[in-house]
């Protein structure tokens, strides 16, 4: 209705006994359309998350530019999508023990591939959580923080590496990439725009 009425025209007031009014209504701005445009993209991104998570709730009155980018988020990885996610700069994981050369070579600072997968992953809208499911999280290229990787090398040469927390971050100030797990096996796992306007695309 927004949509038809923004086109402007000619209109009809009608009642059960016929035509009371009209008049005519001026086009609206390129600015409005697109507004309204953006509005139809939230409405079925919050349908298609809600479906997936099996959760129905009204449309929230507002969103937050937070929430807007983490809904957008959600709705791509729930199309079976990669997306860089500006909510990841870093990681944190902590060492089992084990010794071998592709971890001390990040603990040296040497980039290194990575990939993790979490048994939940899940996004929250207007006071409600939204599980989406098991995801990969991952980047090409990551280097362990300096200090953690010093600390790690050692304990690992104490034989006491078990429990070492270390911090990596993707290089040039780059953001881990996401993939439902499902999603896994596609083929096409090049990290997609956000695509949102007014916000700059994470990388």
């Amino acid at each position: 209705m927004r949509q038809r009425i923004m086109n402007g025209g000619a209109f009809e007031v009608r009642t059960s006994a016929g035509t009371v009014g009209g008049g005519d209504l001026p086009a609206e701005s390129g600015a409005a359309h697109q507004e309204v445009v953006e509005l139809r993209r939230y409405v079925e991104d919050l349908e298609v998350v809600q479906r997936h998570c099996e959760q129905h709730f009204p449309l929230p009155a507002e969103l937050d530019p937070v929430d807007r980018i983490a809904l957008c988020l959600a709705r791509l990885l729930v199309d079976g999508q990669c997306v860089i996610s500006p909510f990841l700069p870093r990681m944190s994981f902590t060492l089992s023990g084990e010794d071998f050369p592709g971890l001390r070579a990040l603990l040296r600072g040497e980039q290194q591939s990575m990939w993790c997968s979490t048994e939940e992953f899940a996004v929250t809208l207007a006071g409600r959580r939204l599980p989406l499911g098991p995801v990969l999280v991952f980047h090409p290229r990551v280097a362990a923080e300096q200090e953690d990787g010093q600390r790690a090398l050692a304990a690992l040469d104490a034989g006491r590496g078990d429990g070492c927390t270390v911090t990596v971050r993707p290089v040039d100030g780059e953001r881990f990439r996401m993939l439902l797990q499902n999603a896994a096996n596609s083929a096409e796992q090049v990290p997609v725009p956000l695509g949102l306007p007014g916000f700059p695309e994470p990388r």
